[in-house]
């Protein structure tokens, strides 16, 4: 009670229980500690290597499917796998530092090795682009011979070789069975001929042959043609019922 009759009121203070009690300095520390894990769990996620990707287009931009890639990490170690439906192989976690890659493409586009470098660093994806321009395309329709039995002969292009190639470009696929049609794929700007042949792949198998040689002096083949990036020509073979004899494969059934 003061001297003018009023009530005194002490006034409340907050005192922080670490400064008061010795359980307050165990929270303190361990509160302490919980800041210094957050602090060392955050520095270590920013130091997390982003992926590695290599990406293969052709000159259209359109990714490229089943290019096979190998990459060479600073730490010697190696990955190989094959490109996506968005034309990307892709590694996780890898070592940071510089990393070598090498890309095949599929074999229609007659192109070699292609090598390329990115660097993986914390966080942010390395990511190297690489373009390979479109094969020439020869669409080739087979006329059977009337009376002849109806079969998938097969259709070859054989392509002039550079002086720093092994073997000469080749592409060899099956006529239909139905609409006598087979799709070649040429090196684009390299003159080329087509013509029919004894098969060297099975049907559904077109690719690169290890025989690169025609028999236009028996059977029919093309003159020299010659496409650009991308260019579709077109051709039509027409053998005699003796020539088709020499190069059909067995019947197929009805």
């Amino acid at each position: 009670m003061r001297g003018d009759g009023t009530q005194s009121r002490d006034v409340a203070q907050f005192e922080p229980r670490f400064r008061s009690s010795v359980p307050g300095r165990i929270e303190a520390a361990v509160v302490a500690a919980v800041f210094i894990a957050i602090g060392a769990i955050s520095y270590l996620v920013v130091q997390i290597p982003g992926p590695l990707v290599v990406h293969l287009e052709d000159d259209r931009q359109q990714p490229i499917l089943n290019a096979q890639v190998r990459c060479s990490g600073p730490d010697g170690r190696q990955f190989t796998g094959p490109t996506d439906v968005f034309g990307e192989a892709k590694w996780p976690g890898l070592a940071k530092g510089a990393w070598k890659c090498e890309i095949w493409p599929p074999e229609k586009f007659h192109s070699g090795r292609i090598e390329g470098y990115a660097t993986v660093v914390p966080r942010k994806p390395a990511m190297w682009v690489a373009r390979v321009e479109r094969p020439a395309s020869a669409v080739v329709q087979v006329a059977q011979p009337e009376g002849q039995a109806r079969a998938a002969p097969a259709v070859r292009a054989v392509c002039e070789k550079l002086p720093e190639e092994d073997s000469a470009p080749t592409w060899e696929a099956r006529a239909g069975l139905l609409d006598g049609r087979a799709t070649l794929f040429l090196p684009h700007g390299r003159s080329c001929r087509i013509g029919l042949v004894r098969p060297e792949r099975a049907a559904g198998d077109p690719g690169p042959v290890t025989d690169a040689k025609l028999s236009c002096a028996s059977e029919p083949c093309s003159p020299p043609l010659r496409g650009g990036v991308g260019e579709q020509l077109q051709l039509l073979l027409k053998p005699t019922s003796r020539q088709w004899e020499e190069v059909r494969p067995s019947p197929e059934p009805d």
